[in-house]
């Protein structure tokens, strides 16, 4: 990231860069100019900013010129100081670093600080293209882009920003100082301040609700409900979030969820809880707050995940099913029954705790080694 390009006008210095942020930065460091945001294998200009998250990459930082920062946790930094004295006695590192408690979390606010002084309210505009129904209601200043249709009693909060192409239907609330991307499909929803939603998303739509009728064939539940998005959270690109069959569906606040992922009717995801890509929720699952979820999860109906619970990718669950508080679930598991034990890693299919299905794995290729008589 270049900053140049996103201010020409004005310095970025790291005391601005990093005020109010949770890192103590020295005298000497706070006047230097920052000119590019890097990764670690970039850094060769003076002027680049870049952070250290993985311990095993610190010869990079022994070989990086003068002129560069480096943000990088304190125990990290001393023995960098002492590894490049060891290789050539009486050097000293060029690089100067930066001693945070979290250099990838200090990063990324950097980043979010710079991103935010560029998203300034959005002056009121409705492009000309726009179809807006009388009864909408528009809390300027609102931006609404090119083709976008805004449907009756939709209302759309101040400072939030509607892109191109976007269907907003009935019964929608948008509150403020939301955006809205490109080809996004919204109803039956009420979305909290401050969500993103990226683009080609469809929130609120017809979900799969099948039941069979006395001569078996298939036809269609009711979807009566709606969605709910809390506070600050963004959902990403092609990601589905069908409504609640009779009660809504429920994202909480600072929810992250990726891209091409499917939230079933009547699911519930808690605060602070991150699924990730191609993940797919069936209908009534719930997740409890400060949830990590793999990528390309598959849930079956009635599932319950409670809090502080982590996922790892390609994991499937059986109806019904429990995971307890703080479980920890291994890539590519199945889940068949309930699982608890805080802390505790659980592998395999079933899964079971990692132990003793390694144990069991050796006595099997002990099995497989010995000659067939």
């Amino acid at each position: 990231m270049d900053l140049r390009s996103y201010s020409p006008e004005q310095e970025w210095t790291l005391e601005r860069l990093l005020a109010g942020l949770a890192a103590l930065v020295p005298e000497k460091v706070a006047s230097h100019r920052v000119e590019r945001l890097v990764a670690l294998t970039s850094a060769r200009e003076t002027g680049d900013l870049c952070f250290l998250s993985e311990p095993r990459r610190l010869k990079e930082i022994i070989e990086l010129p003068a002129g560069v920062s480096c943000l990088i946790a304190p125990e990290q930094a001393k023995l960098a100081r002492k590894r490049a004295g060891d290789t050539a006695p009486q050097a000293k590192l060029k690089a100067t670093l930066i001693e945070v408690g979290e250099p990838k979390q200090v990063w990324c606010e950097i980043v979010e600080r710079i991103l935010a002084n560029e998203q300034q309210p959005p002056k009121h505009y409705i492009d000309p293209t726009a179809i807006i129904a009388s009864s909408a209601r528009l809390h300027s200043p609102v931006r609404i882009g090119a083709y976008s249709v805004i449907g009756e009693g939709v209302e759309i909060g101040a400072g939030s920003i509607v892109a191109s192409h976007c269907v907003i239907e009935k019964r929608v609330k948008i509150a403020e100082r939301c955006r809205i991307a490109s080809r996004v499909f919204i109803a039956n929803s009420v979305i909290e301040q401050q969500v993103v939603l990226h683009e080609a998303c469809v929130i609120g739509g017809q979900d799969f609700g099948i039941i069979r009728d006395q001569q078996n064939s298939p036809c269609n539940f009711p979807q009566l409900g709606g969605v709910y998005i809390g506070r600050a959270s963004q959902i990403f690109m092609a990601t589905t979030i069908g409504r609640g069959a009779l009660d809504d569906t429920k994202i909480g606040e600072q929810v992250r969820i990726g891209c091409q992922s499917m939230i079933a009717h009547n699911c519930e995801i808690g605060d602070y809880s991150i699924v990730s890509s191609r993940a797919a929720l069936s209908g009534s699952t719930r997740i409890g707050r400060y949830v990590t979820i793999g990528a390309a999860m598959e849930t079956a109906q009635n599932v319950l995940i409670k809090d502080m619970v982590g996922i790892g990718g390609q994991c499937s669950f059986w109806p019904n099913v429990t995971l307890h508080e703080g479980v920890q679930l291994m890539n590519g598991s199945t889940v068949k029954h309930d699982l608890r034990g805080e802390g505790k890693i659980f592998f395999g299919n079933p899964a079971i705790p990692i132990r003793k299905e390694l144990h069991r794995r050796r006595k099997i290729d002990r099995l497989l080694e010995k000659p067939l008589k």
